[in-house]
């Protein structure tokens, strides 16, 4: 018989990879055989870990582990195709890791050579993995307090707002306690770990207690009027973040918007210049305080007698003087009740600044009466005004400002019958709206109707 070499070169071949050279020869899947036998062939996929359970988020290696038909085993390793049922649900990659994307079950499969391997895959709810209780440290002057939030980190990345369903606890609720709603308190100074926990798992924050800080100042008092040429002394006062309040006025900065009208010290002692408003302020611990001042204007009172000074032949004066506490000459406003409290006689008189004029009280404040009829006793005012919006000093238009001091002789009759002449300085008051108007209405009524009656003249001096 004729031999071809090339046919015998090809079964020799055969015969070297079906002895076990190579993993398999023929069709399906094989693998070598031990002592140069045939092949063994694939039966069976086998998935491990077997129907696993994993959460929303979370992943699981597989694993796939063939069986040949002499009952040995192989791992197959990235030689099988992986797929899933329920990608809605679970992923798989190429390497058999799955992934939970949604509670349910899949089926996830392992495939190779015509043999497939199965198992079911439970995606449970994400659980929660670990807490964060913020603010993480903070720090809190005693009395004062701050909300806490905590955070639910889960399993598939996914966060959520633990606030109210979290337990709270402090290690140290005499420093720094915490409520139910998460709102911690500043007790005593010191370092408190506050606590926030839901089910198994509790996240933690740092919470600092320092000392009382000021959280407000206020002035007292908060309005205030006082009369030209008066003074007040102001308070400033601090509000601690424990309750509690600490005089600030010595130490706090001191400044009013018009220091024209009010002045004010280091100390807090406010000073009327003129009249007006102002605003004071006091600064100190970053805070500022104000109040508001008004300067009302003074009127001079004082009483006088007549009838006694007529029997005695001694007449009364009335001395009138500018101190100069407003700089430039003054009106010296001057009305003159009678013992009902009738006006009887208005007038205005110019004191230049730290000049004296004296007024006669038979000749000047009482010699020409509205009736007629001098007043035997009554009262007289002067209002000081500003010259430079009243040029004629007319008592029947007052623009209040500056001081005038008075002093008024009087004749007194003594009980053995004699008379005894004595100096009275006239009463400093404040002068309020409602008296500013009906002096001017009532003037402004004699000076247009009473043909001349009820002026008074201005006397001397000046």
């Amino acid at each position: 018989m004729k031999r071809y070499p090339a046919v015998r070169a090809i079964a020799v071949l055969s015969m070297l990879i079906c002895s076990g050279l190579f993993l398999s020869c023929g069709g399906g899947s094989t693998q070598q055989r031990g002592g140069g036998g045939a092949a063994a062939k694939l039966t069976q996929i086998t998935i491990t870990p077997s129907n696993p359970t994993i959460t929303k988020g979370a992943s699981q290696q597989l694993a796939a582990t063939g069986t040949f038909d002499d009952k040995t085993q192989q791992a197959l390793g990235a030689s099988v195709t992986w797929q899933t049922s329920q990608s809605a649900v679970a992923t798989v990659n190429t390497q058999g890791n799955v992934t939970g994307v949604g509670v349910g079950v899949a089926q996830i499969s392992a495939a190779y050579q015509g043999v497939t391997g199965t198992t079911s895959v439970t995606v449970a709810a994400p659980t929660l993995v670990s807490i964060t209780v913020s603010p993480n440290q903070s720090s809190l002057p005693v009395g004062e307090s701050e909300q806490l939030t905590a955070t639910g980190n889960f399993s598939d990345g996914t966060t959520q707002n633990l606030t109210q369903s979290a337990t709270w606890s402090s290690s140290g609720s005499a420093i720094a306690s915490v409520s139910p709603a998460a709102e911690a308190v500043a007790n005593a100074v010191g370092t408190a770990t506050i606590s926030a926990t839901a089910g198994s798992v509790t996240g933690t924050a740092s919470l600092t207690v320092t000392p009382a800080a000021v959280t407000a100042l206020n002035i007292t008092p908060a309005t205030l009027s006082i009369a030209l040429g008066s003074s007040h002394q102001l308070q400033a006062i601090a509000t601690l973040s424990d309750g509690t309040t600490q005089d600030m006025t010595g130490i706090a900065a001191w400044s009013s918007t018009q220091p024209t009208i009010v002045s004010v010290s280091s100390g807090g002692l406010a000073i009327a210049e003129q009249v007006g408003s102002t605003t004071i302020t006091a600064e100190g611990s970053g805070l500022t305080a104000s109040a508001d001042l008004t300067v009302v204007p003074l009127i001079s009172v004082n009483y006088f007698d007549l009838a006694s000074a007529q029997k005695s032949g001694a007449d009364g004066t009335v001395r009138l003087t500018n101190p100069g506490l407003t700089s430039g000459s003054l009106c010296a406003m001057v009305y003159v009740f009678d013992q009902n409290q009738e006006l009887n006689e208005c007038c205005g008189c110019t004191v230049t600044d730290s000049g004296l004029r004296s007024m006669s009280l038979i000749l000047d404040l009482t010699a020409n009466p509205l009736t007629g009829k001098k007043p035997q006793t009554g009262v007289i005012k002067v209002v000081p005004s500003d010259l430079g919006q009243n040029s004629l000093c007319d008592p029947g238009s007052l623009a209040p400002a500056g001081v005038i001091l008075g002093w008024g002789s009087n004749v007194q009759v003594l009980s053995s019958g004699t008379f005894q002449v004595t100096e009275t300085k006239f009463v400093m008051a404040p002068l309020n709206v409602g008296e500013t108007t009906n002096l001017v209405n009532e003037c402004n009524f004699i000076e247009q109707s009473a043909s001349g009656h009820g002026i008074c003249s201005c006397g001397t001096g000046d």
